[in-house]
């Protein structure tokens, strides 16, 4: 390898980038993991060449003092893994490598969800008296909890997106895959207000700019306090929500699995967990023998 480590990692994000249609938001969690990966090689004097099994050991207790979790860690080494598999297919380093870049096993969390009534005081709650914000974030949260979108995918909708006669939304998810969503007839006239105020996209200020994921947070976090939440409401919980309610009412998990844009069905899966676990506790709590 004649090249610098960093003309090399450039070169490999651009390959990503090209190659696999990544999202931004994935190519910078590649970066990220990779340039952290970069440090600790120059840190030690490693040759990424020659590197062996103990210095893989070695830079998971690494990113582990780092106070990275479990699932962090794991993601970290798959990116080192797929950077490896780009420089074999280079011939700039021996497949044998792969060898030592097994992830860790990390056990799943069965994700935090909340109740339908619950669901329904936080989008109608809204912590603003202004009218046009209240009405854009009714819309916010209603399409968070009826459709099972990421916040990423929230923020970069477009007005063109959107189907008002048949309720559905073209969504660009992870990988750049697109697949259809459907809202419920009640959001329709909170969407048509979100339209007619913005410029390019759905959500935007009021310099015509779109809501960053920042702001959705923000909006989310606060309309979980005032409902009065235990929880610091995430936007992830209305996705997992939207999930388990489909998941229980019987809907097939392949469908559950497309509605989520999920690549693989191993994902969706994690929500018959949750299933179990709300079946046990109905069970515990009406059975007279439990």
């Amino acid at each position: 390898m004649n090249e610098t480590l960093n003309q090399i990692k450039e070169k490999f994000l651009v390959f990503l980038s090209v190659e696999k249609n990544l999202s931004c938001n994935t190519l910078m969690s590649y970066r990220q993991d990779i340039e952290k990966f970069l440090k600790f090689v120059n840190l030690n004097n490693i040759s990424v060449k020659y590197i062996r099994g103990r210095n893989l050991i070695e830079y998971m207790m690494f990113l582990k003092k780092q106070g990275l979790s479990s699932s962090s860690v794991a993601r970290n080494i798959s990116s080192v893994r797929s950077f490896y598999k780009y420089l074999i297919s280079k011939g700039d380093v021996n497949p044998a490598i792969l060898n030592f870049l097994e992830s860790p096993k990390i056990e799943r969390k069965i994700p935090e969800i909340v109740d339908k009534q619950t669901i329904n005081r936080i989008i109608y709650l809204s912590e603003t008296k202004k009218e046009r914000i209240k009405i854009r974030n009714i819309a916010i949260l209603g399409l968070l909890a009826t459709t099972g979108l990421r916040i990423s995918e929230l923020a970069s909708l477009k007005k063109e997106d959107i189907n008002m006669h048949e309720n559905w939304i073209k969504v660009t998810g992870k990988g750049n895959r697109e697949r259809i969503v459907f809202f419920p007839e009640e959001l329709k006239p909170f969407l048509l207000h979100c339209i007619s105020q913005g410029h390019k996209y759905l959500f935007e200020t009021q310099k015509n700019k779109p809501l960053t994921r920042q702001n959705l947070w923000k909006i989310v976090r606060l309309s979980g306090k005032k409902a009065g939440l235990g929880i610091s409401l995430k936007p992830h919980t209305f996705r997992h929500t939207f999930a388990t309610l489909l998941l229980e009412s019987g809907m097939d998990i392949r469908i559950i699995q497309e509605l989520l844009g999920h690549k693989s069905i191993s994902t969706t899966k994690i929500y018959t967990q949750v299933s179990k676990k709300h079946l046990k506790e109905a069970y515990k709590k009406f059975h007279p023998r439990a």
